[in-house]
């Protein structure tokens, strides 16, 4: 049984909207294996950092297995980015039907505020929320903003238009 064929067979990548940010794989799980803890209760998001990471994470998702397994090979993988200043990125979906994402990538010192709880931040460094439509995704930022603009510089990336793929 290979993730590709039935776990991860729907899923898209989301590019880089910089070089200095991660793409965003999202996987759409099937409904009899989605619920809570996954984004919109269905979505299963990983941050990729370099084209080798997503050449080990494609393979990853290909291997012959015994049984289904959470597709997790980077989620706990330290970043190797460092963001200077609180930086949230905007995903918009490929095609419709895909999930508008907000990622956030908190500097070395906000993480560790975060405490060494591995499921705090996905590799350390990322925090991240999936939004059905803009407009959710835009509420969700202001918020943000207002409560993090207080406490330190804060950058947001909107999307590039045709950026994102299939994967």
């Amino acid at each position: 049984m290979r993730l590709s064929d039935e776990l991860a067979a729907r899923r898209r990548l989301y590019a880089m909207p910089l070089v200095t940010a991660p793409a965003v794989m999202v996987i759409d799980i099937p409904p009899r294996l989605a619920g809570q803890g996954l984004a919109l209760d269905r979505y299963y998001i990983v941050m990729i950092e370099t084209d080798e990471e997503l050449a080990a994470f494609e393979a990853f998702l290909t291997v012959d297995r015994d049984g289904l397994r959470a597709p997790d090979l980077l989620d706990r993988k330290p970043s190797c980015r460092e963001a200077g200043e609180i930086s949230f990125f905007e995903f918009s979906p490929p095609e419709p039907g895909w999930p508008w994402i907000l990622l956030c990538h908190w500097p070395r010192h906000f993480a560790r505020m975060f405490g060494t709880d591995p499921d705090a931040l996905a590799r350390r460094a990322y925090s991240m929320e999936a939004f059905d439509d803009r407009e959710g995704l835009e509420a969700a930022l202001k918020a943000h903003i207002a409560a993090f603009g207080e406490l330190a510089d804060v950058k947001v990336i909107q999307p590039l238009a045709g950026t994102a793929g299939r994967a």
